[in-house]
């Protein structure tokens, strides 16, 4: 009996994808198990945020916060480094707003943002998201691009940490593009919540959270990490940006 051409092509094209007789949530947690290195790097670590309260109001709310501090992740751990110029910028807001309570303090506000967890899971990147991954349920996959590059992304439901008896819906998916080798690219993860506190007080909210990657040696390194949220409930309306940019020193 002879097999159709059309079921050898097939078949072919099946054999020499890079994907074929893959399991792309195998791969990636391969993947993150490799990455978790301790090479070591260094760099500078930025951060902008924006908070506005009482969103569309007149007398809505604005705080930015902006700052800078280095840091160095090696075998020894890892350290943070605050320069005398940005200590001196945040003491000099803080004496502002001592003698002007509407004075803007944008490092004091962007350094009270900033902590070593988020550089952790910067510069440890591996270890942050095979730990959700972990505790969340596969949902599917699906074949896409990340900037030209062939990829998988990879869908998963995120529980709560602890359980939340006001929420009535709920909703938390991470998705990751995964390259050949399982090496996450990119992931985003998309949150909605929404339910009533104390029968009357009715509440609803949203967050996105996007993070680009790359490797260093032994290590997968978050470079760029931006979030989004807003809300709304009693009476009150508020949004937030925050976006962490690592730049790695060569």
């Amino acid at each position: 009996m002879s097999i159709p051409l059309r079921t050898l092509t097939l078949a072919g094209l099946l054999v020499f994808s890079p994907w074929a007789h893959a399991d792309a949530v195998s791969d990636l947690k391969s993947a993150l198990n490799r990455l978790q290195g301790q090479t070591p790097i260094k760099g500078q670590v930025s951060i902008k945020s924006e908070s506005r309260q009482n969103e569309g109001k007149d007398d809505a709310r604005v705080d930015q916060g902006a700052a800078q501090v280095a840091f160095d992740d090696s075998p020894q751990g890892l350290r943070l480094l605050y320069p005398q110029p940005l200590l001196m910028r945040a003491q000099q807001e803080d004496a502002a707003k001592d003698a002007n309570p509407k004075a803007k303090t944008p490092t004091v506000t962007g350094l009270s943002s900033l902590d070593h967890q988020d550089v952790r899971q910067m510069t440890r990147a591996a270890d942050d998201l095979l730990r959700t991954l972990n505790r969340s349920t596969f949902k599917n996959e699906r074949a896409d691009t990340w900037q030209g590059q062939a990829a998988r992304v990879v869908s998963f439901d995120v529980p709560l940490r602890e359980p939340n008896k006001y929420a009535k819906k709920f909703s938390n998916v991470l998705e990751v593009w995964v390259a050949a080798d399982g090496t996450p690219l990119a992931a985003r993860q998309t949150q909605t919540m929404s339910g009533r506190a104390m029968m009357v007080i009715s509440f609803e909210m949203s967050a996105t959270e996007e993070t680009h990657y790359t490797v260093v040696g032994e290590r997968l390194v978050a470079v760029r990490r931006h979030s989004q949220s807003s809300g709304e409930g009693a009476g009150e309306k508020g949004k937030q940006s925050r976006q962490l940019q690592l730049e790695l020193a060569s």
